[in-house]
């Protein structure tokens, strides 16, 4: 059966929702059935990356209990050239959809997270896809909380900035090994590119570990070019040979074997 991969953080800004699209395109290039599943309801992006056309339903129209998941699902496997299979459920991106969303209450998430359950095993189990990649909110929002407990592997997306790993630190302890997840860290932002090869990565590495209490993936340097290429352009896609697309293959490799 495949594998259900949540990528969290606890501030927003560290590139968590960029990350989530190229893992999803990379497996896709490797010939994987992916489905990549847009939960951050405050500011999605996710359309912005991939630019659907049509959308009938939303991801947040499932969490609501009116449409099946498979409804919401639009193939955007002509992003990868169809090499593999990559289908998107897309988070309702209006302002009247975010404000709706932002102003459930705990009987709401409460039912969502049985909803979110069942859509992770219609997707694993009888849509067969071999990884789903949940983009949540940052921070402890409910949807954030719900995508974590339906997950095989939680990731947590950090950068070098201090209150930032103290908040990551204290969210970690304090809501993942609650629900006892195989969770790890992703370093993002690190270091300028072009100074990355002169620093001792594993020193910073082991530093990190120490601090999260949980294995860090991956250290992924600041590169300008990442920055500076239009959102809807995937750079995963567009620089193949790029370090910054390497470190991501070695990162996708390492969740595989999680």
């Amino acid at each position: 059966m495949g594998k259900f991969v949540t990528i969290h953080s606890f501030k927003g800004g560290t590139g968590k929702s960029y990350l989530s699209a190229n893992l999803a395109t990379i497996y896709a290039l490797q010939g994987k059935r992916v489905c990549l599943i847009d939960l951050d309801f405050r500011a999605p992006t996710q359309h912005v990356v991939f630019e659907p056309k049509g959308i009938k339903r939303w991801v947040n129209d499932v969490l609501n209990g009116t449409a099946k998941v498979e409804e919401c699902l639009v193939d955007c496997s002509s992003k990868v050239e169809n090499k593999g299979t990559l289908h998107v459920g897309f988070a309702d991106f209006s302002t009247e959809a975010i404000r709706d969303m932002i102003s459930k209450g705990r009987k709401w998430e409460t039912e969502a997270l049985h909803r979110i359950l069942s859509m992770r095993k219609e997707l694993l189990e009888n849509l067969k896809y071999d990884i789903v990649i949940a983009d949540t909110s940052p921070g402890i929002q409910y949807s954030s909380i719900n995508a974590v407990v339906a997950a095989d592997v939680a990731i947590v997306v950090s950068t070098l900035d201090d209150s930032d790993i103290h908040g990551t630190t204290k969210m970690i302890g304090e809501l993942y090994e609650v629900f006892q997840k195989k969770t790890v860290v992703i370093i993002n932002k690190a270091i300028g590119g072009a100074d990355f090869m002169d620093i001792d990565k594993s020193k910073i590495v082991e530093e990190l570990q120490s601090k999260y209490k949980e294995a860090v993936i991956g250290l992924l340097p600041c590169y300008c070019e990442v920055g500076r290429m239009k959102r809807a352009s995937i750079f995963a896609y567009n620089y193949p040979k790029h370090p910054f697309t390497e470190a991501l293959r070695v990162i996708a490799a390492k969740i595989d074997l999680i």
